[in-house]
Protein backbone atom coordinates (compact mmCIF):
# COMPACT_ATOMS: atom_id res chain seq x y z
CA UNK A 1 0.00 0.00 0.00
CA UNK A 2 3.06 2.25 0.48
CA UNK A 3 3.42 3.09 -3.48
CA UNK A 4 0.06 4.14 -3.63
CA UNK A 5 0.31 6.52 -0.83
CA UNK A 6 3.50 7.73 -2.15
CA UNK A 7 1.41 7.87 -5.93
CA UNK A 8 -1.54 10.23 -3.90
CA UNK A 9 0.81 12.50 -2.15
CA UNK A 10 3.10 13.28 -5.73
CA UNK A 11 -0.49 13.76 -7.38
CA UNK A 12 -1.23 16.71 -4.45
CA UNK A 13 2.00 17.60 -4.52
CA UNK A 14 1.55 18.44 -8.38
CA UNK A 15 -0.97 21.08 -8.25
CA UNK A 16 0.15 22.86 -4.72
CA UNK A 17 2.63 25.25 -4.66
CA UNK A 18 5.40 25.24 -2.14
CA UNK A 19 4.88 28.13 0.57
CA UNK A 20 7.74 30.22 -0.58
CA UNK A 21 6.86 29.96 -4.36
CA UNK A 22 6.89 33.16 -5.95
CA UNK A 23 5.45 32.01 -8.65
CA UNK A 24 2.26 30.60 -7.60
CA UNK A 25 0.40 26.80 -8.36
CA UNK A 26 2.32 24.92 -10.67
CA UNK A 27 1.09 24.51 -14.47
CA UNK A 28 1.81 20.98 -14.52
CA UNK A 29 -1.23 18.23 -14.85
CA UNK A 30 -1.93 15.80 -12.32
CA UNK A 31 -2.84 12.93 -14.53
CA UNK A 32 0.50 12.95 -16.02
CA UNK A 33 2.05 12.99 -12.72
CA UNK A 34 0.46 10.44 -11.58
CA UNK A 35 1.25 8.18 -14.78
CA UNK A 36 4.64 9.11 -14.17
CA UNK A 37 4.50 7.63 -10.34
CA UNK A 38 3.01 5.01 -11.29
CA UNK A 39 5.96 4.34 -13.94
CA UNK A 40 8.33 4.81 -10.77
CA UNK A 41 6.25 1.99 -8.84
CA UNK A 42 6.04 -0.34 -11.55
CA UNK A 43 7.94 -2.83 -10.27
CA UNK A 44 4.87 -3.90 -7.09
CA UNK A 45 2.34 -4.98 -9.29
CA UNK A 46 -1.49 -4.08 -8.83
CA UNK A 47 -0.63 -0.59 -7.18
CA UNK A 48 -2.43 1.35 -10.02
CA UNK A 49 -4.43 -1.71 -11.44
CA UNK A 50 -6.72 -3.61 -9.61
CA UNK A 51 -5.66 -7.08 -9.11
CA UNK A 52 -6.51 -10.38 -11.63
CA UNK A 53 -9.81 -12.16 -9.48
CA UNK A 54 -8.26 -15.95 -8.73
CA UNK A 55 -10.23 -18.42 -10.46
CA UNK A 56 -13.11 -20.28 -8.38
CA UNK A 57 -11.86 -23.61 -6.90
CA UNK A 58 -12.98 -26.27 -8.99
CA UNK A 59 -11.62 -29.36 -6.60
CA UNK A 60 -14.64 -28.49 -4.36
CA UNK A 61 -17.05 -27.97 -6.81
CA UNK A 62 -15.73 -31.55 -8.25
CA UNK A 63 -16.03 -33.22 -4.16
CA UNK A 64 -20.04 -31.94 -4.57
CA UNK A 65 -20.50 -33.00 -7.63
CA UNK A 66 -19.07 -37.09 -6.19
CA UNK A 67 -21.04 -36.49 -3.07
CA UNK A 68 -24.11 -36.07 -4.90
CA UNK A 69 -23.96 -38.71 -7.62
CA UNK A 70 -23.10 -41.08 -4.05
CA UNK A 71 -26.45 -39.45 -2.76
CA UNK A 72 -27.90 -40.45 -5.62
CA UNK A 73 -26.39 -43.82 -5.89
CA UNK A 74 -27.78 -44.91 -2.58
CA UNK A 75 -31.19 -43.52 -2.75
CA UNK A 76 -31.94 -46.12 -6.20
CA UNK A 77 -30.59 -48.83 -4.14
CA UNK A 78 -32.91 -48.04 -1.19
CA UNK A 79 -35.94 -47.45 -3.68
CA UNK A 80 -34.84 -51.20 -5.50
CA UNK A 81 -34.69 -52.86 -2.24
CA UNK A 82 -37.51 -51.99 -0.77
CA UNK A 83 -39.43 -52.56 -4.29
CA UNK A 84 -37.96 -56.10 -3.91
CA UNK A 85 -39.65 -57.16 -0.24
CA UNK A 86 -42.66 -55.85 -1.47
CA UNK A 87 -42.90 -58.41 -4.53
CA UNK A 88 -41.65 -60.84 -2.29
CA UNK A 89 -44.15 -60.24 0.49
CA UNK A 90 -46.50 -60.14 -2.41
CA UNK A 91 -45.78 -63.54 -3.82
CA UNK A 92 -45.39 -64.99 -0.42
CA UNK A 93 -49.21 -63.80 0.31
CA UNK A 94 -50.71 -64.80 -2.96
CA UNK A 95 -48.57 -68.10 -2.38
CA UNK A 96 -46.76 -68.00 -5.79
CA UNK A 97 -43.31 -67.45 -3.90
CA UNK A 98 -40.60 -69.94 -4.92
CA UNK A 99 -40.52 -72.70 -1.88
CA UNK A 100 -37.01 -73.94 -0.50
CA UNK A 101 -35.99 -77.15 -0.77
CA UNK A 102 -33.36 -78.39 1.72
CA UNK A 103 -30.23 -80.20 0.48
CA UNK A 104 -29.18 -83.94 1.34
CA UNK A 105 -27.24 -83.73 3.82
CA UNK A 106 -28.32 -80.16 5.57
CA UNK A 107 -28.58 -79.71 9.14
CA UNK A 108 -29.44 -75.98 9.30
CA UNK A 109 -32.74 -74.76 11.44
CA UNK A 110 -35.18 -74.46 8.34
CA UNK A 111 -38.01 -77.56 8.43
CA UNK A 112 -39.59 -75.93 5.61
CA UNK A 113 -38.56 -78.04 2.31
CA UNK A 114 -40.22 -78.30 -0.70
CA UNK A 115 -42.34 -81.45 -1.68
CA UNK A 116 -44.31 -82.14 -4.60
CA UNK A 117 -44.43 -78.38 -5.56
CA UNK A 118 -45.62 -77.80 -1.79
CA UNK A 119 -44.12 -76.08 1.06
CA UNK A 120 -44.34 -78.85 4.13
CA UNK A 121 -43.24 -77.90 7.96
CA UNK A 122 -41.09 -80.65 9.29
CA UNK A 123 -40.81 -79.13 12.44
CA UNK A 124 -44.02 -80.76 13.56
CA UNK A 125 -45.79 -83.79 12.14
CA UNK A 126 -49.78 -84.32 11.91
CA UNK A 127 -49.45 -87.14 14.18
CA UNK A 128 -47.83 -84.82 17.06
CA UNK A 129 -50.57 -82.09 16.48
CA UNK A 130 -53.49 -84.62 17.16
CA UNK A 131 -51.95 -85.96 20.29
CA UNK A 132 -51.81 -82.84 21.71
CA UNK A 133 -55.24 -81.85 20.33
CA UNK A 134 -56.42 -85.28 22.47
CA UNK A 135 -54.60 -84.04 25.58
CA UNK A 136 -56.21 -80.48 25.25
CA UNK A 137 -59.86 -82.19 24.89
CA UNK A 138 -59.33 -84.50 28.27
CA UNK A 139 -58.44 -81.51 30.04
CA UNK A 140 -61.99 -79.67 28.47
CA UNK A 141 -59.87 -77.36 26.26
CA UNK A 142 -61.74 -77.81 22.91
CA UNK A 143 -60.80 -74.56 21.82
CA UNK A 144 -57.23 -75.62 21.47
CA UNK A 145 -57.80 -78.58 20.34
CA UNK A 146 -59.78 -77.60 17.39
CA UNK A 147 -56.87 -75.33 16.72
CA UNK A 148 -54.38 -79.14 16.74
CA UNK A 149 -56.79 -80.54 14.96
CA UNK A 150 -56.72 -77.71 12.16
CA UNK A 151 -53.08 -77.98 11.94
CA UNK A 152 -52.81 -81.50 11.75
CA UNK A 153 -54.99 -81.25 8.68
CA UNK A 154 -53.14 -79.00 6.82
CA UNK A 155 -49.89 -80.68 7.70
CA UNK A 156 -51.78 -84.38 5.81
CA UNK A 157 -52.71 -82.04 2.79
CA UNK A 158 -49.71 -80.58 2.35
CA UNK A 159 -47.90 -84.39 2.59
CA UNK A 160 -49.78 -85.19 -0.44
CA UNK A 161 -48.53 -82.60 -2.06
CA UNK A 162 -51.89 -80.70 -1.89
CA UNK A 163 -52.00 -77.21 -0.39
CA UNK A 164 -48.80 -75.36 1.31
CA UNK A 165 -48.32 -75.60 4.70
CA UNK A 166 -46.92 -72.50 5.63
CA UNK A 167 -46.83 -71.23 9.77
CA UNK A 168 -48.97 -67.75 9.77
CA UNK A 169 -50.77 -68.25 6.72
CA UNK A 170 -54.25 -67.64 6.96
CA UNK A 171 -57.36 -70.28 6.12
CA UNK A 172 -58.61 -68.25 2.93
CA UNK A 173 -55.38 -68.97 0.92
CA UNK A 174 -55.44 -72.54 1.51
CA UNK A 175 -58.79 -72.44 1.20
CA UNK A 176 -58.57 -71.25 -2.49
CA UNK A 177 -55.31 -73.49 -3.10
CA UNK A 178 -57.55 -76.67 -2.07
CA UNK A 179 -60.59 -75.43 -4.45
CA UNK A 180 -57.91 -74.96 -7.31
CA UNK A 181 -56.30 -78.61 -6.92
CA UNK A 182 -59.46 -80.60 -5.47
CA UNK A 183 -62.32 -79.18 -5.89
CA UNK A 184 -64.69 -81.40 -4.47
CA UNK A 185 -62.61 -81.74 -1.14
CA UNK A 186 -63.58 -77.90 -0.94
CA UNK A 187 -67.10 -78.01 1.00
CA UNK A 188 -65.78 -79.92 3.70
CA UNK A 189 -62.46 -78.43 4.32
CA UNK A 190 -64.51 -74.95 4.31
CA UNK A 191 -66.70 -76.02 6.96
CA UNK A 192 -63.49 -77.20 9.22
CA UNK A 193 -61.61 -73.63 8.36
CA UNK A 194 -64.71 -72.11 8.99
CA UNK A 195 -65.11 -73.55 12.77
CA UNK A 196 -61.60 -73.01 13.28
CA UNK A 197 -61.94 -69.58 12.46
CA UNK A 198 -65.13 -68.77 14.80
CA UNK A 199 -63.39 -70.80 17.57
CA UNK A 200 -59.61 -69.07 17.13
CA UNK A 201 -60.28 -65.81 15.58
CA UNK A 202 -63.68 -64.85 16.43
CA UNK A 203 -63.51 -66.27 20.32
CA UNK A 204 -66.55 -68.64 19.45
CA UNK A 205 -67.88 -71.08 22.31
CA UNK A 206 -66.53 -74.29 21.67
CA UNK A 207 -68.40 -77.34 23.08
CA UNK A 208 -66.92 -81.02 22.61
CA UNK A 209 -69.64 -81.55 19.64
CA UNK A 210 -67.44 -78.84 17.71
CA UNK A 211 -64.42 -81.03 18.51
CA UNK A 212 -66.44 -84.45 17.38
CA UNK A 213 -67.63 -82.38 13.98
CA UNK A 214 -64.39 -81.08 12.93
CA UNK A 215 -63.10 -84.88 13.37
CA UNK A 216 -65.82 -85.64 10.91
CA UNK A 217 -64.91 -82.99 8.54
CA UNK A 218 -61.42 -83.81 8.54
CA UNK A 219 -62.58 -87.52 7.58
CA UNK A 220 -64.14 -86.49 4.68
CA UNK A 221 -61.29 -83.92 3.60
CA UNK A 222 -58.79 -86.77 4.14
CA UNK A 223 -61.11 -89.29 2.04
CA UNK A 224 -62.01 -87.35 -0.87
CA UNK A 225 -58.99 -85.63 -1.59
CA UNK A 226 -57.07 -88.94 -1.29
CA UNK A 227 -59.49 -90.65 -4.17
CA UNK A 228 -59.95 -87.24 -6.85
CA UNK A 229 -56.52 -85.20 -6.44
CA UNK A 230 -57.05 -83.25 -9.80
Amino acid sequence: MVPAMVVASVARLATVAPPDDPLGPSGQDPEAVRDTACKLVSARPGTCSPSTPRPPNRRWNLDLSVLSLLLWIILVAGVVALLYLLVRALLRRTGKAPKRRRRSGDDSDSDVLETDAVAVDRSREPTNWRAEAERHRAAGRYRDSLRCRYRALVGDLARRGLIDEIPGRTTGEERAQLRRVVPSASSPFDSAADLFDGAWYGHADVAVDDDDRFQLLERDVLAVSAGDRR
